[in-house]
């Protein structure tokens, strides 16, 4: 078993499941202490401040253009009734 969490680990993980067994530490309480470790040093994963601000404005920018052309296309609709009521009404 410590082979296989050896290959998917860092060098510092993989010295923690090593240091985790020869402190007498289950097998597989050492590899599920490891990959706690692995998941939490995975921050490549993680959004940044950076990310999410730039996720903001992107949708701040949909939000915006999609309100104004449903404006747009709401006072079309809005036209095109008042010059058909025209014909009808005399």
């Amino acid at each position: 078993m410590l082979l296989r969490y050896t290959r998917d680990m860092t060098t510092q993980v993989s010295e923690l499941y090593q240091a985790l067994r020869a402190a007498g530490v289950a097998d597989d309480l050492a590899g599920k202490a490891a990959a706690a470790v692995v998941s939490i040093e995975d921050k490549s994963q993680l959004a940044t401040k950076s990310d999410l601000l730039a996720l903001e404005t992107a949708l701040t920018k949909t939000i915006y253009q999609t309100t104004w052309t449903a404006m747009v296309v709401m006072t079309a609709i809005y036209a095109a009734i008042s010059t058909a009521l025209r014909f009808v009404r005399p």
